[in-house]
């Protein structure tokens, strides 16, 4: 449904995507994974027509993108990350609006509203003000805008961000349930929980640039780490036979092997005393991402 190739875009200076690669099959749902800034929205504002890039050819349902605009509009949905709700508009005025913008007639724009409003748990809220939403209701109603026309292509932006627990978990069964439909789903994030939920295909970007790519299962047999993470008090230590730290940030180091935590404490004899913190390096999608990009990922996808 969707190939996206070779994807350049700069900002004078910055560059935001460089020769990034997407694939999205019908009925596939893939996690953008990547911490702020590392060029997963502009990736997918390039896809769906809202930037134009430097380089690179976007094909959805067969058609080139940028050739055709008009073709391909139908095809996608996207949610970006900054809600689009009219808080002037009903929940069910919202929802028309947006399927009278993406072609439908009357009745289906009606049928259509009624669906998704059920689908994202608004259909008790049909006719209240889109200003006097929850933030979680606010987050639904902003993703269901974007399937009102049934989308073949669906792409949403961090859509739970400031989202409630209930809300979190309805959006992911919903996306669940479309892609089973047969929807291409593009689904950028930088919670990991969501990703496995998901059980999605997982895109590494950073810095622009796709770092892997693979199920999680492929991704951990391929690029996690063992070994153990450790600060100081500021001791620099000396590298011994089977042990070469390395170091990863301020008074951070780490040493990647089968070495567990009383062979740290034994390769640094007396300055054991001297640790801040010690943390075991496990296969995991977290040291997938640390061995990917060099980097770790908060909970807010700052760097750790």
């Amino acid at each position: 449904m969707l190939v996206a190739r070779g994807i350049e875009k700069n900002y004078g200076d910055v560059s935001a995507l460089v020769g990034a690669d997407l694939d999205v099959a019908e009925g596939q749902i893939v996690s953008l994974l990547g911490r702020n800034g590392a060029g997963k929205t502009t990736l997918l504002s390039v896809i769906a027509g809202l930037i134009a890039p430097d380089a690179g050819s976007v094909q959805i349902g067969g058609m080139d993108a940028f050739a055709k605009p008009r073709s391909v509009a139908s095809l996608v949905g996207i949610a970006p990350q900054a809600t689009g709700v009219y808080p002037v508009l009903t929940v069910r005025q919202n929802l028309e609006f947006f399927g009278e913008l993406a072609g439908l007639d009357r009745r289906a724009r009606a049928r259509r509203a009624s669906e998704v409003a059920e689908r994202l748990g608004l259909s008790d809220l049909l006719d209240r003000m889109g200003g006097k939403l929850s933030g979680g209701e606010t987050r639904r109603l902003h993703t269901a805008c974007a399937l009102v026309h049934t989308p073949k292509l669906l792409m949403l932006d961090e859509p739970t961000v400031g989202a409630d627990v209930a809300t979190r978990a309805q959006l992911i069964e919903a996306v669940r349930e479309l892609a089973d439909e047969g929807a291409a789903i593009v689904y950028t994030t930088h919670y990991m929980p969501e990703v496995e939920a998901l059980e999605a295909e997982i895109v590494i970007i950073d810095k622009g640039a796709v770092r892997a790519t693979g199920t999680q299962a492929e991704l951990i047999a391929s690029h996690s780490l063992r070994g153990v993470r450790f600060q100081t008090d500021g001791f620099v230590p000396a590298p011994t036979m089977g042990f070469e730290p390395e170091r990863v940030a301020t008074d951070t180091y780490r040493v990647l092997g089968d070495i567990e935590m009383p062979d740290l404490l034994d390769h640094l004899g007396p300055d054991a005393g001297r640790l801040v913190s010690v943390e075991a390096l496990r296969p995991d999608l977290e040291t997938v991402f640390l061995a990917a990009t060099g980097r770790r990922l908060d909970a807010e996808g700052g760097e750790v």
